[in-house]
């Protein structure tokens, strides 16, 4: 790992502990700074402005954590993961959620899951050995990518109160049930047309 890495991935952990007690607007790059006990001209060395930094915090953890995986682990494992690291940084996530500005976390989150979602559509599809056209996968994939969006955010909101396994449980079950319907409605209108 370089040395830009290593200190981008300190500045990123002194935003994140800061966002634990205060809200993202409130800090300032000189609170994140003395936080790290660097120097406020390191960061602007990495970033150009506090937007900036927070949208690399999601592009590495939604890499590290989703991106990574697709097409190597089954997506209920992705899910799993997923789940995991968002209860372990549930108040960082809750703070995120609230900037909705630049570099807001459910676009990032929104278009992550889209990919998997598309990944999903791909292995249904090969398993019912089905044919949908590009732009109904794409709105299939935006609809299931807005759901999973939406219930992620609530569910940190929430504090993650709903057990971790019942959450995974009906993500998944809402997911694939969802899907097989879409399939074999699809199916079916092939079949009489």
């Amino acid at each position: 790992m370089t040395s830009s890495i290593i200190t981008k991935k300190i500045i990123a952990k002194s935003l994140k502990d800061l966002m634990e007690t205060e809200t993202f607007h409130k800090i300032s790059v000189s609170d994140i700074m003395v936080n790290c006990q660097m120097r406020r001209q390191t960061f602007y060395y990495h970033f150009q402005d506090k937007y900036e930094l927070l949208g690399w915090i999601f592009k590495e953890e939604t890499r590290e954590n989703m991106t990574d995986f697709i097409g190597y682990e089954r997506w209920e494992n992705i899910l799993e993961l997923l789940l995991s690291y968002f209860k372990r940084n549930r108040i960082f996530y809750r703070n995120a959620f609230m900037v909705s500005e630049q570099n807001s976390f459910n676009e990032y989150l929104f278009a992550h899951t889209k990919n998997l979602s598309l990944e999903i559509i791909d292995k249904q599809m090969t398993k019912g050995a089905l044919s949908i056209g590009d732009e109904e996968k794409e709105l299939m994939a935006s609809f299931y990518s807005h759901g999973f969006v939406g219930m992620i955010q609530d569910w940190i909101e929430r504090d993650c109160e709903t057990n971790q396994t019942v959450m995974s449980t009906l993500l998944r079950k809402m997911m694939n049930d969802m899907l097989q319907t879409a399939i074999r409605g699809r199916s079916n209108e092939e079949d009489t047309q």
